[in-house]
């Protein structure tokens, strides 16, 4: 008996301290955690629960009051023409920008991937417009654009063509010209996860394809697109995301206009808040625009399953 009890009590010993031990690195992990966890507590939990109670009320801004007004915001938001406008707007940006942006970011992870000379320095160029700040691009953007003195309309009209688009002030040119900008500014973030994807995969893969008598296209269609596909859909998430979120190119370029083309949600939002003081109602559409943030994304988590694969 006293034999059992002496072999027994090193294991409990060894337990308690891997316990403590796993123990002591989880309260550490949490130390650590803490910061990120108040910063998330008071710059992003808590302003989205006062927008969605602020949708709710009336603010005087003078007195301070609050008056509780129910949905009545909400109802004034979805008889607003001007609400429905802005949510198309929204959509056809996201629809011209999304799938702009992960194709050149394809193709230019595809180019990179190749036995390229200079391919560093190519790289490095590409990846200059996501770094450089939204002002600086979009300074530079206007200018190229002008419609008299810009150099693209400068060189269409030498090689003959008299009336060059007016891209900022043509209601039909203004929201797909803000698209392609907004493709062009995030295209170099996709190339290099594209490029890091493209280059996880096991080269073994395309030589038994190779032996088995399968071209370029198959490799790239049975191989490729289905191993890269996990960086594909979090690429796809993230860019719809932020074009539902797209304000900059509005703000700096367009002011929203010409005649509300290019009115998204958000420059809506921003402009019922700070330029007529609806405070309120500029909170019911963001609440609309964070609901419709997550159809999006829940839609496509369902869809992920038939056509994500993981290793």
């Amino acid at each position: 008996m006293e034999n059992i009890v002496s072999s027994v009590r090193p294991v409990r010993k060894k337990f308690r301290r891997g316990y403590s031990l796993e123990r002591r690195e989880r309260q550490v992990g949490l130390l650590f955690a803490i910061p990120s966890i108040i910063g998330f507590l008071l710059f992003v939990l808590l302003p989205m629960l006062g927008i969605f109670v602020l949708s709710f009320v009336r603010v005087d801004l003078m007195s301070g009051s609050f008056t509780f007004e129910g949905l009545k915001n909400y109802v004034k938001m979805f008889h607003e023409n001007n609400f429905w406008q802005s949510v198309r707007n929204t959509m056809l940006y996201m629809i011209i920008c999304v799938p702009l942006t992960l194709t050149l970011g394809l193709g230019m992870a595809l180019v990179l991937n190749t036995k390229l000379y200079m391919r560093g320095i190519i790289r490095t160029l590409f990846i200059i417009p996501y770094i450089t700040t939204y002002v600086a691009t979009l300074v530079v953007w206007n200018v190229f654009l002008h419609p008299t003195q810009g150099p693209l309309n400068s060189l269409l009209m030498s090689l003959g063509i008299s009336s060059p688009p007016q891209y900022m002030v043509d209601p039909q040119w203004a929201l797909p010209v803000l698209a392609i900008i907004g493709a062009w500014k995030d295209v170099g973030y996709h190339c290099i996860l594209f490029l890091a994807a493209l280059q996880a995969v096991p080269r073994d893969l395309y030589e038994s394809s190779s032996i088995d008598g399968a071209n370029w296209r198959q490799s790239f269609r049975h191989i490729t697109i289905p191993l890269i596909s996990p960086t594909t859909f979090f690429l796809l998430l993230i860019t719809i995301i932020g074009t539902l979120q797209a304000f900059y190119q509005m703000a700096l370029m367009t002011k929203g206009g010409p005649s509300f083309s290019t009115t998204t949600l958000t420059y809506y939002i921003y402009r019922s808040a700070f330029e007529f003081s609806d405070f309120s109602y500029a909170s019911a559409v963001g609440v609309f625009l964070f609901v419709m943030t997550l159809v999006f994304i829940w839609i496509n988590w369902l869809a992920q399953k038939k056509w994500v694969f993981y290793q």
